[in-house]
Order: structure tokens, then C-alpha cells, then sequence
């Protein structure tokens, strides 16, 4: 099975386009300590509401201090830079993440990282979202606490058309 290691960002606009359960299934899905740690500070009720199939994985001290990232990331958050450590040492598929340092440096590490955005096209792409599903997924993700630009907002949209063309 696929291994996908994900930060915050996915995990909290996806729940706000009512799509995160679109993961669910698709491959192993792991979260490192410090994403686990910021979901507690950010959803309340974040032990409950956590789904079953969102594993969790916390780095050893040495884990964590990846020589590579600390040099490249300057800018990264505690949960973006353990994601991308995260998914070296498992060899992810993907990394899943909305900020784009975090996407610009996993690619300059080898990592194949996407966003929310590109989690609705996927399962459109799949069959795992119908059309109606994934354009309204797409329209509730805009109006999402994520922040997209209008360029890639109508590139997206596009994108679907495409698929269901």
C-alpha cells in the first residue's frame, strides 16, 4: 500500500470542504508528533474527531533534525519540517501540504507533494468523487480558511472540467 505523510494544512481545510474522508482507504497515511501536537492546539475535540485511519508517528529527537531540511527551511513550521523528514525516512509517495516552501522544498528533497486542491482533483481522477461532488468540494475549499489564489482556483477548475469531459 501507498504511504502518504501529511502536516496541518491538509488535515485542517479538507474537514472545511467536506472531503478529508476521500483519503480514507487510499493508502497509509501517517502524521508526524508535531502535526499531531498543532491538530490538538487547533481542533477542539481533535482526539475524538481524529479518524481511525490518520496514524501517527513521532520522530526520535535524531529523527528530527534532518541535516538537509534544517538547511533548506528556514521558514518552515515544526509540522511542516517533520512532515517532510517524516516522508524521506518512510520514502512517502506523497507529501500532502498547503504551504508552498514546504511543497517547493519537498520537490528539491525528491518528494512528490500535492495540496487540498490537488486532493479534490485526485479523487475526481479516481472515481472517488463524482463530479457534483468534487466541484462543490472545490467551491467549499475556496471558501475554506485556505487561502487560494483566483489563478489557481480557476486552474483547478478547469482541471476537473477536463476530467469529466
Amino acid at each position: 500500500m501507498s504511504v502518504v505523510v501529511c502536516d496541518t494544512g491538509p488535515i485542517l481545510h479538507l474537514p472545511e470542504a467536506d472531503a478529508l474522508n476521500v483519503l480514507a482507504g487510499a493508502a497509509d497515511f501517517v502524521v508526524p508528533g508535531a502535526v499531531q501536537d498543532e491538530l490538538r492546539e487547533l481542533i477542539p475535540g481533535w482526539r475524538r474527531r481524529k479518524p481511525r485511519w490518520l496514524l501517527v508517528r513521532r520522530l526520535s529527537s535524531k529523527q528530527g533534525k534532518d541535516p538537509i531540511i534544517k538547511r533548506l527551511a528556514r521558514e518552515l513550521g515544526a509540522g511542516e519540517a517533520e512532515a517532510i523528514t517524516l516522508a524521506r525516512l518512510l520514502d512517502a509517495d506523497w507529501l500532502l501540504t498547503d504551504d508552498a516552501e514546504a511543497r517547493a522544498i519537498a520537490q528539491l528533497v525528491g518528494l512528490e507533494a500535492h495540496g487540498s486542491l490537488g486532493v479534490i482533483l485526485w479523487g475526481a481522477a479516481t472515481g472517488r468523487l463524482g463530479e457534483a461532488e468534487a466541484s462543490a468540494a472545490l467551491n467549499r475549499l475556496r471558501r475554506s480558511s485556505l487561502w487560494i489564489s483566483t489563478t489557481v482556483f480557476e486552474e483547478a477548475r478547469r482541471a476537473l472540467g477536463k476530467l469529466f469531459e
